[in-house]
Formats: structure tokens, C-alpha cells, sequence
């Protein structure tokens, strides 16, 4: 009776030591696919951010560029002059407009982003968009002066009016991957010999009268970098595009 009773102790007491065994084994395994799903979490996070980002670029860098570019563009200058289908104007938003100026900026005040403003006339039915993606529709039957104004917002949006500066859409925004800034120079053609001497700010080019002599407008656009909570990634991305004006490159 009492080897009996000894065994099923020593027996009891195995059983415990293995169970305990079991379960810290468990916990490790737990915390491992616990770690793992929060590292897939996180790439999976940081992928979707990147793709956030890359899509705004792309989006801001191409609606800039073809819509700046076109900056003064009328269709058939057999028949249509740039002074008679674009008439002088002027705003809070945008500045002041020559008859037959495609293109205006104005200089951000201590620091703030600068204002674009592109204008150009479209056929009826020739599909060419204003940055909203509106055309002119064959219907009208007539041509359209279609007005572009871009700035930033506080609230970090790359905005766009088309209707010179009274309401304005947001292109791109939000605290994925938003538009911090937006600053813009334009090279200047003084000597009219075809070759562009400088870069200048909006208010040096309107100071001199130079506007009818840009023949390039560099825009750099600053990116809210998502990942700036990462150890050495700085807090914004810049990108700059050239753009050359259409017929004046």
C-alpha cells in the first residue's frame, strides 16, 4: 500500500511539472503569432500609406503639369485672338490678369504657400479639362474660358477653383500624405532672345511686368511624409516639377 501510494504521487507530480511545461510553451508560441500578426499589420499599414502617398504625387504633379502647361492656349488663332478670347481680370484669389495672360501667381506672405493661377480657352467637344475634370461640352457650341486657381489650404489640401477663386475643391488632402506647401518660380525670357535668364517669384514677375515673358514655372509641392514617426525619416517629402508653357519652351 505504501509503494503504491508513492507512485501515484511521484505520478501526480509529473503530470503537473508537464502541464506547466505545456503552457509556457503555449504563451511563447501565443506571443510569436501575436508578434507576427502585428508586424503584418504594420507593413501592411505602412504599404497602404506609401500607396497613399505615391497616388497623391502623381495625381498633384499631373493635374499641375497639363493644366499649367496649357497656360494661354486658344483654338484656331486663324480666326480667334489670345487679347479678344481672354479678356483683362482680376481677383483676391488670383491677382490681376492682362487681356490675353494665360498665366498669374501670387507669393505666399511669411512663409505660406504661393497661389497658380492658368487660364486657356477650349473648343467646344475637344475634351480638354479644366483641373475639376470639367470640358466643355459640343453642345455649347462655342468656345470657353476655363480659369485655374491652386492653393493650400490650413488643413493641408492642394485646392483647386475654377471659377477664379470664389469656391475651391480639394484635389488631394488629408493626414495621409496632404500638401503642406506649395511653392512656385517662374523663368523669365527679358532679352527675347528664346532663352530663359532666371527663376523669380510670383511678385518679382508682376513688380516688372514680366508675365508675358515666363516661359517656365517650377512648382515643388511638399508631401506630409507618413512615415515621419519612424526613426531618421524627416517630416516632409518635396517634389518639384518644371513645366514649360506651351508655345513658349
Amino acid at each position: 500500500m505504501t509503494s503504491l501510494s508513492r507512485s501515484s504521487r511521484r505520478q501526480a507530480g509529473l503530470g503537473l511539472v508537464e502541464l506547466m511545461v505545456a503552457l509556457l510553451i503555449g504563451l511563447f508560441l501565443l506571443a510569436g503569432l501575436g508578434v507576427l500578426f502585428l508586424n503584418m499589420k504594420q507593413a501592411f499599414t505602412s504599404q497602404d500609406q506609401l500607396a497613399q502617398l505615391q497616388d497623391n504625387e502623381r495625381m498633384v504633379l499631373t493635374v499641375l503639369t497639363t493644366t499649367v502647361q496649357a497656360a494661354g492656349y486658344f483654338p484656331d488663332p486663324r480666326v480667334n485672338t489670345s487679347v479678344g478670347l481672354m479678356p483683362a481680370a482680376s481677383g483676391t484669389g488670383y491677382g490681376s490678369l492682362a487681356a490675353g495672360q494665360g498665366l498669374v501667381g501670387l507669393t505666399g506672405s511669411s512663409g505660406a504657400s504661393d497661389t497658380i493661377t492658368s487660364r486657356y480657352v477650349t473648343a467646344n467637344g475637344d475634351g480638354v479639362m479644366d483641373c475639376l475634370g470639367n470640358v466643355n461640352p459640343a453642345s455649347s457650341g462655342t468656345t470657353k474660358l476655363m480659369m485655374n486657381t491652386f492653393t493650400v489650404s490650413a488643413s493641408n489640401e492642394l485646392r483647386c477653383s475654377n471659377d477664379g477663386g470664389t469656391t475651391s475643391t480639394p484635389l488631394v488632402g488629408g493626414a495621409t500624405g496632404g500638401v503642406t506647401a506649395m511653392q512656385v518660380v517662374y523663368a523669365t525670357d527679358t532679352t527675347g532672345d528664346g532663352t530663359a535668364l532666371q527663376y523669380v517669384d510670383a511678385a518679382t514677375v508682376t513688380s516688372h511686368g514680366w508675365w508675358p515673358q515666363v516661359r517656365t514655372a517650377r512648382i515643388t509641392i511638399t508631401f506630409a511624409n507618413p512615415f515621419a514617426t519612424q526613426a531618421g525619416q524627416p517630416a516632409t517629402i518635396a517634389w518639384t516639377q518644371i513645366v514649360n508653357l506651351m508655345n513658349r519652351s
